[in-house]
């Protein structure tokens, strides 16, 4: 793997030389710095391991084609390329959004009254559906016309407490709430995100409220624990559902120890390059662009699978171009959001996608958080903030599952906000203005 030095190398200098340009302007909550961290762990780290002697996927499968170097470099070099559009597109506009900086802004501000009838509506009704989940399991079956509903209504009570605790602040009640459903969620077995993305949005919610831009000690030692338990977290969770608390606790002292027992199948669903790297092969492979029809299905996702068995689903495009050596579709892979950029619009689509998400992400961003905290944009910027590490790692369309369909609260005061007479507007201090954060007296 010694032709794969120079890669990692070019890759070093892109990611230290991206810090030194852009540390100034980002904070925790800036796209770019969860780009970072998504380009880190994905290639960066990976190549490291494939360097150290880890294995390239599929290497030593009966049956299966292995990832070889050649397509690492070929995924290296893009990785670094998106990257650079990624920062030169988020540093286009911080020009513009600071070339404007001198003018007022006009904003929705949040309606703590809307805030109160979300919670009051939403967080007893997704309870009790969170209850039904747990206790039947009822969400597993997929005959059921309404199990997708329910399972989307049972993430509502941390959407929910999501709302109320920016709306009124961190209250020991909301809390203690929070605490209990996102614990009930760290053992479920399944479905990580449940944990992970809501941590992301309280953690940026915490930091603006406090006027910090980037987390203190103790933020980053419970990051670091929660790194060290996430990949093992799942199987954690399912020896507890199963009453196997001795496998659970084995495992979840290894996530701190030596003993890498059974890791390498944990781990093998982490090498995001490898899987990007083949997926780039897989896609030259087949013999027509998707041109954007990728995008199309989350049309269809409110639609039961049970009304329509055959309903277009949000990764067929993997089925049409697996093979038998590398079974995509079957095993649950992913492209990446390049992946499925490549997928759909060739070469243009690795340069156009990261482009465009650098600039709209970060212009989000900016107008967003440039302004005092009870703000309906900030609310819903830090909704979206939360989704885009799986955004950047399953394709453009988890911006949409991770938000909307599954925080169904926040769908509601969004559109509540936007009827006539439900909401005040307020016409901010100018981003430049030292006392833009503050709220006006008469707002």
């Amino acid at each position: 793997m010694d032709s794969l030095i120079p890669y990692f190398l070019l890759d070093l200098g892109v990611v230290i030389a991206v810090v030194v340009l852009m540390f100034r302007r980002m904070a925790f909550w800036h796209p770019l710095t969860t780009y970072l961290l998504f380009h880190l762990y994905s290639f960066t780290y990976r190549l490291f391991q494939i360097l150290g002697g880890s294995p390239l996927m599929y290497t030593g499968q009966a049956n299966a084609e292995a990832i070889s170097p050649e397509e690492i470099s070929r995924a290296m070099l893009w990785a670094d390329g998106a990257l650079i559009l990624f920062v030169a597109a988020s540093w286009w506009a911080h020009l513009l959004f600071e070339a404007k900086a001198d003018r007022p802004v006009e904003r929705r501000v949040l309606n703590l009254n809307i805030a109160k009838a979300v919670g009051l509506l939403c967080l007893p009704l997704g309870a009790y559906f969170f209850y039904v989940v747990k206790t039947t399991g009822f969400v597993m079956s997929v005959d059921s016309a309404a199990a997708g509903y329910v399972q989307a209504m049972s993430m509502w009570p941390i959407g929910v407490l999501g709302l109320l605790i920016f709306a009124f602040g961190f209250r020991w009640h909301l809390l203690a709430l929070t605490a209990f459903f996102l614990g009930a969620v760290a053992l479920q077995g399944y479905h990580r995100f449940m944990l992970i993305l809501p941590l992301l949005y309280f953690a940026a919610l915490y930091l603006q409220s406090n006027r910090r831009r980037w987390p203190g000690v103790i933020m980053v030692v419970a990051a670091l624990f929660i790194g060290l338990v996430f990949p093992r977290l799942k199987y954690i969770g399912s020896s507890i559902q199963y009453g196997d608390y001795e496998n659970a606790i084995a495992m979840l002292q290894e996530s701190f120890g030596q003993n890498k027992k059974g890791y390498g199948e944990i781990a093998a669903t982490e090498d995001f390059l490898d899987q990007f790297a083949g997926g780039l092969s897989l896609v030259d492979t087949n013999d027509r662009k998707f041109w954007g029809s990728t995008y199309l299905a989350i049309v269809t996702l409110p639609v039961p699978r049970a009304w329509w068995p055959e309903k277009p689903g949000l990764a067929d495009h993997l089925q049409e171009i697996s093979t038998s050596g590398r079974r995509y579709d079957v095993e649950g892979r992913i492209l990446t959001y390049l992946g499925e950029a490549y997928a759909n619009f060739g070469y243009a689509g690795l340069i156009l996608i990261p482009s465009l998400l650098g600039y709209l992400l970060t212009a989000a961003c900016l107008w967003a958080t440039s302004g005092p905290m009870l703000r309906l944009s900030r609310y819903l910027y830090l909704v979206f903030f939360m989704a885009l590490i799986q955004t950047f790692r399953d394709g453009l369309l988890s911006i949409f599952v991770f938000t909307v369909v599954h925080n169904m609260p926040m769908l509601f005061t969004w559109t509540l906000h936007l009827l006539p007479g439900f909401a005040v507007k307020s016409i901010d201090r100018p981003p430049a203005d030292p006392m833009a954060l503050e709220e006006e007296a008469d707002a």
